[in-house]
C-alpha cells in the first residue's frame, strides 16, 4: 500500500519532531548541570586533618544522614583523622577514619582462617546485608576476626573503612602552614694559613655512655590487671598478654596520673604513652596517656 503525504502534513510532522528534540536536550543538560553541581558540595580528600570532638556520646553514622545507622560513639577529646566533607553550615558532615570501638563485619563465607578469599568484599556495620556498608576489604587481606554470629564474622575496622559524624560536634585541627624554603648558600672557608706541622696529640679513648632510662612513646594493648605484690612493683596495675594454657606474661606495669585505671581491670585494652625502661629492669613502666577498650 502506497501512503501519500502532502506538504502541509510533513511539515508538521517535522516540526514536532524538531520541538521534541530540543526539549530532550534541556532536560540532560539540566541534569548534567546538577550533578556538577552537587558534586561541587563535596571537598576533596583531607590528607593530615584531624579534629577533636566537642561533646559526650555523638553518635558516628554509617551514611551522613541523621537516620543513618550508628556504628560507634564518641566522647569529648577524642580524636578523629577526617578524610573528608559534606554539606555546609549545620548540615555539613565529616566523614572520617571508623573509630576502633566500631562493630564491622563480613561475610563469615568469605573468609578463611581471618584471610579474605573473595575480591572486593563488603565491610558492613551489621551481620546482615540489609546493613550499610563501610568499607571494602581486599582478596587475600588478613583480618582480625572477633567473633562469629551465624553466616556472619565481626572484625576490627580495617584501614579502609569510614564512617560519617555531624560536623558542628568536632573541632578541626588546622595544621601549620609549610615553613619557606631557605635558598642555598655557598660558604667559602677563609684561607689557611701555611704552618708548620705540630706533633699529633696523644689518642683519647671515646666512651659511649649510655642512659640509665630509655624514654619512647608507645602504643600496646594487652589485659589490665592489679598487680600481685604491688609493695615490690614500681606500679600498681599491668598490662599482660591473653591466657594461653593457664599463663599469661607481663607486657608492662601501668600508671595514669590523669585517669583512673581501675575501671578498665580485667578487660581487654590500649594503651598509649610514654614508656619507661630502666636498665636492668625485666619489664618497662608506661605512663598512660589514653587508654580505650578493644571490643
Amino acid at each position: 500500500m502506497t501512503m501519500r503525504y502532502n506538504s502541509k502534513q510533513l511539515g508538521w510532522q517535522l516540526l514536532v519532531l524538531f520541538i521534541t528534540g530540543s526539549l530532550l536536550g534541556a532536560t540532560g543538560v539540566a541534569r548534567a548541570d546538577a550533578l556538577r553541581a552537587q558534586a561541587g558540595s563535596v571537598a576533596t580528600r583531607a590528607t593530615g586533618e584531624t579534629g577533636a570532638v566537642r561533646g559526650d556520646r555523638v553518635n558516628v553514622r554509617a551514611r551522613p544522614d541523621t537516620k543513618a545507622e550508628v556504628v560507634a560513639q564518641l566522647n569529648k577529646g577524642d580524636v578523629v583523622t577526617i578524610l573528608g566533607r559534606e554539606g555546609a553550615g549545620q548540615e555539613e558532615w565529616l566523614r572520617i577514619a571508623m573509630p576502633a570501638s566500631a562493630k564491622c563485619y563480613v561475610s563469615a563465607k568469605l573468609i578463611a582462617d581471618g584471610v579474605v578469599t573473595g575480591d572486593k568484599v563488603n565491610v558492613r556495620c551489621g551481620p546482615g546485608t540489609n546493613f550499610r556498608d563501610v568499607g571494602k576489604v581486599a582478596k587475600g587481606e588478613r583480618l582480625q576476626v572477633i567473633k562469629t554470629e551465624g553466616e556472619w564474622a565481626q572484625i576490627k575496622p580495617t584501614a579502609g573503612c569510614s564512617a560519617w559524624v555531624a560536623a558542628q560536634f568536632v573541632e578541626i585541627t588546622v595544621a601549620p602552614p609549610p615553613a619557606p624554603s631557605v635558598p642555598a648558600t655557598e660558604i667559602v672557608p677563609p684561607p689557611v694559613p701555611l704552618v708548620s706541622p705540630q706533633p699529633a696529640p696523644p689518642t683519647v679513648e671515646l666512651v659511649n655512655v649510655q642512659p640509665d632510662v630509655i624514654v619512647s612513646v608507645v602504643t600496646k594493648s594487652g589485659f589490665l590487671k592489679v598487680v600481685a605484690e604491688p609493695v615490690k612493683a614500681p606500679a600498681a596495675y599491668e598490662l599482660m598478654t591473653a591466657e594461653v594454657g593457664g599463663l599469661a606474661h607481663r607486657i608492662a606495669y601501668l600508671e595514669s596520673p590523669d585517669q583512673s585505671l581501675a575501671k578498665f581491670v580485667g578487660k581487654e585494652v590500649r594503651v598509649i604513652g610514654n614508656q619507661r625502661w630502666r636498665k636492668g629492669d625485666r619489664e618497662p613502666v608506661i605512663v598512660a596517656e589514653r587508654v580505650e577498650r578493644i571490643w
